[in-house]
C-alpha cells in the first residue's frame, strides 16, 4: 500500500489538483477489496505519513517500511514493484511500483480518479486489468 501525504496535504496546488482523493474511503475500500480476493494477507506499507499509516492499518497485519528516505526513495519503488498486489495512491511513484511488478497474478487498486480537474483527461491513466475503487 503506498499512502502519500506530504505535498497532497501541505502544498495548497499540490492539495487542490491531487488532495483527498485517496482519502481514509478509498483506502479502507482497497484493503476490503484485497482481503476478500486473497486470503490473510499481510500489508506492507509504504508512507511519508506515518502515524496516518499506522491508524490506518491498526486493525490489520502490516509491516511500516518508513527507513528509505531522500535520496534513497527509489528503494521505496523498487520494494512496491516486488509486492505480491498493490494499493496505489494517485502518484506516479505509486503508479510506476505497481506497473513495474512482475508478479502475473497481481491485483493492483487504483483510484477511480486521478485528479480534481475535469479539464485533465484521466481516461488512460490506470491499465484495464486494475480495480478501480
Amino acid at each position: 500500500i503506498h499512502i502519500r501525504g506530504g505535498d497532497y496535504i501541505n502544498n495548497n496546488k499540490d492539495k487542490a489538483l491531487f488532495g483527498e482523493i485517496c482519502n481514509i474511503a478509498y483506502y479502507k475500500k482497497s484493503i476490503q477489496t484485497i482481503q476478500s480476493l486473497v486470503k490473510r494477507p499481510h500489508f506492507i506499507v509504504f508512507s511519508d505519513d506515518e502515524e496516518y499509516a499506522k491508524n490506518l492499518l491498526a486493525e490489520n497485519e502490516f509491516t511500516l517500511i518508513d527507513w528509505n528516505k531522500g535520496v534513497n526513495s527509489y528503494r521505496d519503488m523498487f520494494l512496491m514493484s516486488q509486492c505480491k498486489h498493490n494499493i496505489i495512491a494517485n502518484s506516479s511513484f505509486s503508479w510506476w511500483g505497481a506497473y513495474l511488478n512482475k508478479n502475473k497474478n497481481k491485483i493492483v487498486i487504483a483510484p477511480k480518479k486521478w485528479f480534481n480537474d475535469s479539464r485533465y483527461n484521466q481516461s488512460d491513466i490506470i491499465p484495464r486489468r486494475w480495480i478501480k475503487n
